[in-house]
């Protein structure tokens, strides 16, 4: 689904450059991924993004590459397809909600991106 993603989200730091950087923030902005939800009501279909906490209790919405990154959680969820774009129109009203995103956080590859540098994408 997003195997450019994965690719440079898994570059060490000391190892990328100034166009792998570059290209991931392109491959973020034009992605598809997966978002764990809580289902508030089905039809209309209202939900919430679902929260995970980092140790410093830093709260993120979990977002996946493709369905072998969320089976790494192994943790049943409902989940959605999503555009990032999308992704920051539903967050962008609740900033006070969430720290950051969090891309593939049971990976030992993952990104954690802060929630204003996540939405400045946008």
């Amino acid at each position: 689904m997003n195997s450019k993603l994965k690719e440079l989200i898994a570059l060490p730091e000391d190892k990328a450059t100034a166009d792998d950087d570059d290209s991931l923030v392109n491959e973020l902005k034009n992605s598809q991924l997966i978002m764990p939800i809580d289902t508030i009501s089905e039809d209309p279909l209202e939900f919430k993004p679902v929260k995970i906490a980092n140790p410093d209790n830093e709260v993120f919405i979990a977002l996946f590459s493709d369905e072998n990154e969320l089976a790494k959680g192994n943790v049943e969820f409902n989940v959605i397809n999503i555009n990032t774009k999308n992704v920051a129109e539903i967050i962008g009203d609740a900033q006070d909600e969430y720290f950051g995103v969090a891309i593939n956080p049971f990976s030992e590859y993952s990104l954690a991106i802060p929630l204003q540098d996540f939405l400045n994408l946008f």
